[in-house]
């Protein structure tokens, strides 16, 4: 699907101006990749009074070369949706394919698949992360965790999770890469659940493993 220009109006000082929404972005567009995961393609800037804010609008994102598919939906709590013919159908069998509802999720899923990580193994390792910080009664405990990082370093391999509490980050958390691989071993069952069309896996997914 081709880019779309669309009138939009600034919340803050009522003044229109146009702006191009991306209803489909192809991951083998490097720089569009790269300014889709930077904000810059959902970010309006107000000519007039410099108001910034996110655009949220439906949008599919495919890295075929990853065997990805997402489709982010703002503003729904559907757990999955058809949508026929986005995709060849000699690939279908082959493409993960997520349904997403924030931006934060999007991200979150294309950098999962971009490590050749398991989203669903990811969700249960989360999980685990925010059990172990209410046991040790943490005097901040986020409302969501989003996997940012596979990092390579001299003290070995470790995983990157990113706090949201609110509106606000908090710092990076960083644990071992053995514990996704220890609870992969022990979640055995969770692959034998299949994730079927464009379907939201979340915590609340694993739950009904």
């Amino acid at each position: 699907m081709k880019p779309e220009v669309k009138i939009i109006t600034c919340p803050k000082c009522g003044s229109k101006q146009q702006f191009t929404m991306y209803p489909s972005i192809n991951a083998g567009n490097h720089e569009l990749r790269e300014k889709f995961i930077e904000g810059h393609l959902t970010t309006l800037v107000c000519d007039e009074c410099g108001f910034y804010g996110v655009v949220e609008y439906p949008m599919l994102y495919h890295d075929l070369d990853e065997k990805f598919s997402l489709f982010f939906k703002p503003d729904s709590n559907e757990r999955d949706v058809k949508l026929p013919n986005v995709l060849p159908a000699h690939l279908v069998k082959d493409i993960r394919m997520r349904l997403v509802h924030t931006q934060d999720d999007l991200r979150e899923k294309i950098f999962i698949f971009r490590d050749k990580l398991d989203d669903r193994l990811i969700e249960v390792v989360k999980d685990s992360i925010l059990r172990e910080m209410e046991a040790k009664k943490e005097k901040v405990l986020p409302d969501a965790l989003y996997y940012a990082e596979d990092r390579f370093a001299c003290e070995g391999r470790s995983l990157v999770f990113v706090p949201k509490k609110g509106e606000e980050y908090l710092d990076p958390i960083k644990i071992p890469f053995t514990t996704y691989e220890n609870i992969g071993k022990m979640m055995s069952g969770i692959w034998e659940r299949e994730v079927v069309g464009y379907a939201v896996v979340d915590a609340e997914w694993v739950k009904t493993v």
